[in-house]
């Protein structure tokens, strides 16, 4: 144990340090929320793929692997689809003509022009983050119990080095840990999965040995038969749905970095997907407890099969994720409220400098707000799923509407369709005879939203005012900046 509380202690001075060296280039709001627009393809690939297909995430995956077979892979493979529409879609809208966009707000208001929509796509972009910084730093706590250290000690260690870094160090911090953690985790999973697929015989004895319905990818046993559809539909819209996406599609030194960022996350999310189900099985085959939880099957593979520094390493690994993701979550909050809506509308005539600072100011205050959640109980924590169902599905549809029908689209049934869609969620999940339904608040609410952002403008056209020629687009994009 002591040796993993040594190794996430160098681990804190390591992101302290990359906190204060990235906090000698941040000169501008700019150089805060999209570091400086110049962030160059490893460094997007890795921070794409730290967010999305990380150290939790895998452990959901093996752990589903392990209960349902290779139909689990439609649980998370299905994000692709929404990465590979960003790259063909978006990437060229939300960097065109040199658009110096910052947050998703700023892409809506280029088309748009619509105050009320600016505000509520803001407030939306809040659902999900701000309950994100407390359930990662409580993870990560719990995983230090494990190694010997107090859970209050590990919220203020842990959570005090997030916010620390991340708000000094600001974007560029927050990409650069993600990309080291990706990195490190990355080596230490593919190391340790090989040796659990080869243990009980590699791929073709899996295939053998488990029962015929876990290799049945259209098959989840014991799941509704429209479980694989509404996972596809989740997955579709779980990253559309976060301003953190949209940051890294800014931040892009070109649109060839950006793309290849998204596409790599695709791939990455299937690969992924798919492994960790074969993993699953192979964990099934070595005798893991069918009572196990989904996050406990593969720590209780590296406990009975490898050696015990192996399983120290990983949950290093694994708090490592739980940091990065913090840190994106705290500086998409300060991009919110800064940007969003006090340089907007709160203070318009503030100066950059004026802006920078109080991005600053609101990380820091909300990061600490964060820890005191986390040392104040469970409460915050079960609004963590409901954050996630009631805030991306709204969101992924208000951004589909816009990116296909652009200036046809109405301002106000996009900001209805918003509204609605969280108030379905939240329904979904609250109404006992909807709540079980796999991945539901997050498809109803996307359907629901999006029923209202495309059907009601089809209906009520926007009038010829509220039509913005892109070619004409250009100062304003200047003014966003």
């Amino acid at each position: 144990m002591m040796l993993g509380i040594a190794v996430i202690l160098f681990v804190c001075v390591m992101l302290l340090a990359v906190g204060f060296w990235a906090s000698r280039k941040v000169k501008t709001s700019e150089d805060y929320f999209v570091g400086g627009r110049g962030i160059g393809a490893l460094v997007t690939i890795g921070t794409q793929c730290a967010t999305f297909v990380g150290g939790g995430m895998t452990l959901g995956w093996i752990g589903m692997g392990f209960r349902y077979g290779l139909g689990a892979a439609w649980y998370g493979a299905p994000q692709a689809l929404g990465f590979f529409f960003m790259a063909a879609v978006l990437v060229k809208s939300m960097r065109a003509r040199g658009a110096a966009f910052v947050s998703l707000p700023d892409w809506f208001d280029n088309f748009y022009h619509n105050k009320t929509l600016s505000i509520v796509t803001a407030l939306a972009c809040l659902i999900v983050p701000i309950t994100w910084v407390t359930a990662q730093v409580t993870a990560a706590a719990r995983m230090l119990e494990t190694l010997g250290m107090p859970y209050w000690l590990g919220v203020l260690l842990i959570g005090g080095v997030v916010v620390l870094f991340s708000t000094i160090g600001g974007y560029v911090a927050v990409v650069y840990t993600d990309t080291i953690q990706w990195i490190v985790l990355f080596v230490i999973f593919c190391a340790t999965v090989s040796f659990a697929i080869i243990h009980v015989g590699g791929f073709g004895e899996i295939s053998r040995s488990v029962p015929e319905h876990m290799m049945n990818p259209m098959t989840v046993e014991g799941m509704p038969n429209y479980t694989i559809f509404l996972w596809i539909i989740s997955g579709l819209v779980s990253g559309m749905g976060l301003q953190s996406s949209y940051q890294r599609i800014y931040s892009a030194k070109s649109d060839g970095v950006a793309k290849a960022g998204l596409i790599s996350t695709g791939i990455a999310t299937t690969f992924f997907a798919v492994l960790t189900a074969f993993v699953g099985m192979a964990v099934f085959l070595s005798g893991g407890p069918t009572d196990l939880q989904n996050d406990s099957v593969w720590p209780w593979f590296l406990d009975n099969y490898m050696q015990p520094w192996v399983s120290v390493i990983y949950s290093v690994c694994i708090i490592m994720a739980t940091m990065s993701t913090a840190s994106s979550m705290l500086n998409s909050i300060s991009l919110t409220i800064t940007h969003d809506l006090y340089s907007k509308f709160i203070n318009p005539k503030a100066s950059d400098k004026k802006v920078l600072r109080l991005g600053i100011i609101v990380s820091g205050v909300f990061g600490i707000i964060s820890l005191w959640w986390a040392l104040g109980g469970s409460w915050m924590i079960a609004l963590f799923g409901i954050s996630y169902s009631v805030g991306c599905g709204p969101m992924a549809a208000a951004v589909i509407t816009a990116a296909l029908m652009k200036k046809k689209g109405n301002p106000l049934c996009i900001v209805g369709g918003v509204i609605l869609g969280v108030i379905v969620g939240i329904i979904t999940l609250k109404v006992p005879a909807l709540a079980d339904i796999p991945a539901g608040g997050t498809v109803f609410s996307f359907f629901a939203a999006l029923l209202i952002c495309v059907g009601g403008s089809l209906i009520w056209k926007p009038k010829g005012g509220q039509e913005i020629d892109e070619n004409n687009n250009e100062n304003r994009n200047r003014e966003v900046a």
